[in-house]
């Protein structure tokens, strides 16, 4: 396989675009690397503060600025406009989806989720049951791939009974890295009236979606990780267009229809669009950087730059397979089931993690109790990093340095 030519040769020239760290940076599926022209986006909305005050929200075109963001996202996600918004934060957009469209039935009140979701996935879905007189106890079901840590085809599906309200499920499961079955999760939510909400954090600008052609009701997600906003940066919700009508769970001003939102009324009259289901006055601090990034996105497709990051990852499970005996390979082998990182396993995955860091400036990263992730970004990682990292990993086993890492907990893994 050569990875001499496109789509990394033609992505190449997108790397100066990021401040890169003196490292092998294979983090971005926690967060991604700073777009250079983040910072002079931030630093002009700063000047622009310091000038206008609060005049720059009419004078420097601050009051639209999440609307106009979402046609440049929108085709990351195979949507309409005005079906996607900029807003919110990850947890806080699935309870503004819960709120809204969770209806729990005698019968039919329960909500399925993955067992290695998110944790704050989990902590959001709990507290809906409670508040609409639930038991997570009873009511939360929570499913585990029967073999291993992922699921075989048609698992997840089989899951769907129909005592279940709202299923919410990860595009990508952040542990292992598996893309999981949209199109087949959609049917079988369709067949047994699920309402399916997608977390796509680990996806969106990294895999390519067609939440029309799928015909995927909601979905949610950050922008910290492959979309490179920043850290905490806006995150953003999509909702289909025939579901407009639904009055939005948590109400706020800046849900309010644009044209009379500052009238000041005391009923709301929601956009016509996803922009219902905002709720405070957006943060521009940390929306103008997302805005640097969907710019670079607007200057190639979604399309190359999966093609590039798969080639990429499979670059790295195939030296890991051939150098790198010692570690289980668990992320899926099949492109399309494997999201943009490669999840290795070893009982010593800590110390591995932290001497990687400490010895060799390769920056993946840990997550418990033994797996190790490495993402290589497709705007701004090589074939040549995917070697760098390989042998250093090489080197950490041959020399067996991890043992001279104690094996506590750090406050960030």
């Amino acid at each position: 396989m050569s990875f001499e030519s496109d789509p990394l040769r033609e992505l190449a020239g997108f790397h100066e675009e990021f401040a890169k760290p003196e490292t092998v940076y294979f983090a971005g599926n926690s967060l991604g690397l700073m777009p250079r022209a983040a910072e002079s986006a931030v630093n002009q909305l700063i000047a622009q503060w310091k000038q206008y005050g609060v005049e720059a929200w009419a004078d420097c075109d601050w009051l639209d600025l999440a609307e106009r963001l979402s046609p440049t996202l929108a085709p990351l996600v195979g949507a309409n406009p005005d079906e996607v918004i900029v807003t919110g934060t990850t947890t806080v957009n699935l309870h503004q989806l819960l709120a809204t469209f969770y209806h729990p039935q005698a019968d039919k009140r329960k909500i399925l989720i993955d067992y290695h979701a998110f944790p704050s996935d989990r902590y959001a879905v709990a507290s809906h049951l409670r508040l609409r007189g639930g038991n997570p106890v009873s009511d939360l079901i929570v499913i585990a791939p029967r073999n291993g840590l992922t699921f075989s085809p048609g698992e997840l599906a089989e899951k769907l009974t129909t005592d279940v309200a709202v299923a919410v499920l990860p595009s990508v499961i952040f542990t292992t890295g598996q893309l999981l079955p949209i199109a087949e999760l959609v049917e079988a939510a369709e067949q047994k009236e699920i309402l399916l909400i997608l977390d796509c954090s680990h996806s969106i600008g990294a895999v390519p979606h067609d939440f029309h052609r799928d015909r995927v009701p909601l979905a949610f997600w950050c922008s910290y990780k492959y979309l490179n906003g920043g850290p905490g940066a806006v995150g953003g919700l999509f909702c289909q267009q025939e579901r407009f009508c639904s009055t939005p769970g948590l109400a706020g001003w800046w849900g309010n229809h644009p044209g009379t939102r500052f009238d000041m009324t005391f009923e709301m009259e929601p956009a016509r669009t996803a922009s219902r289901f905002q709720i405070s006055t957006p943060g521009l601090l940390s929306t103008v950087p997302l805005g640097a990034s969907l710019e670079i996105f607007q200057r190639t497709n979604i399309s190359k730059v999966r093609s590039a990051s798969l080639k990429l990852t499979d670059l790295f499970m195939q030296r890991a397979k051939a150098l790198l005996p010692e570690f289980d390979i668990v992320t899926p082998s099949e492109p399309d089931q494997r999201g943009g990182q490669v999840t290795l396993r070893h009982a010593e995955g800590r110390r591995i993690s932290k001497v990687l860091r400490r010895n060799h400036r390769i920056i993946g990263d840990f997550r418990g109790p033994d797996l190790l992730r490495f993402a290589p970004v497709a705007l701004y990682n090589s074939a040549g990093e995917v070697d760098q990292a390989i042998a250093a990993l090489r080197e950490v086993m041959d020399r067996r340095e991890y043992l001279q890492i104690n094996d506590t907990k750090g406050s960030v893994t």
